[in-house]
């Protein structure tokens, strides 16, 4: 039986966006990454729903995304679904409690980028100078819009040893998502440094009710600071 504060616990607690990398041992890239995105694809659950997958440029690693229910079944699937490929030399995970995002971008990222798109999508991972958390925030979610680049997202990551942000563009090449980085980006107040990974073959895996969900949950509270 349930008790009254596990109750509140549950009732209280909103889900998670966890976003796992896996490094891969050299010369098990392909075993590792087909036996991971098959176990990927297979698994049902309430409490963790994977949402896409995309190979790394620069290392070659795999980066994949979940929205995340139950913390303890999150661990038990890191374990058995993860963790268990054959290849995976290590992990490492980045969780989000909320941000804003275009929400009309987010819904085109399978069809945007693709092996034959030109299109570049960039994770942008941020640190901020502590004590100007908000302020680096809002001049984030305030940067004027920019004709070969468009913002998906940015996250809170304050929690986590790799970054307090992270930012998600698209762009029409590697140029004008640098270039968008270097003058708009780091010259913002508080960024301290930033770091690029550049995404490759988006592999969407989410359910249309996990994205309503994502969206719900993530955004909905804050529409009317989403990106112009």
């Amino acid at each position: 039986m349930t008790s009254e504060r596990e109750q509140i616990q549950e009732q209280s607690t909103p889900p998670m966006l966890a976003f796992i990398d896996a490094d891969i041992t050299s010369g098990k890239d392909e075993i590792a990454r087909e036996q991971l995105l098959n176990n990927l694809r297979r698994y049902q659950s309430d409490g963790v729903s994977p949402l896409w997958v995309n190979w790394m440029r620069q290392r070659a690693d795999l980066r994949f995304a979940c929205l995340v229910r139950d913390v303890r079944e999150f661990n038990r699937f890191m374990l058995d679904v993860v963790r268990n490929v054959e290849g995976v030399r290590e992990t490492r995970t980045m969780m989000s409690f909320g941000g804003r995002a275009d929400i009309d971008t987010l819904l085109e990222l399978e069809m945007e980028v693709s092996p034959n798109s030109k299109t570049v999508a960039t994770s942008v991972l941020i640190d901020v100078e502590p004590g100007l958390d908000r302020r680096c925030f809002q001049a984030l979610i305030d940067l004027p819009n920019h004709p070969d680049v468009r913002r998906v997202w940015l996250l809170n990551t304050y929690h986590s040893d790799d970054a307090d942000l992270m930012l998600m563009l698209i762009g029409k090449d590697v140029a004008a998502v640098t270039g968008y980085v270097m003058s708009w980006v780091r010259t913002t107040k508080g960024v301290i440094d930033t770091e690029m990974h550049t995404m490759l073959d988006w592999r969407w895996l989410a359910s249309p009710d996990d994205i309503v969900e994502l969206v719900e949950h993530f955004f909905v509270d804050n529409y009317r600071g989403q990106f112009r």
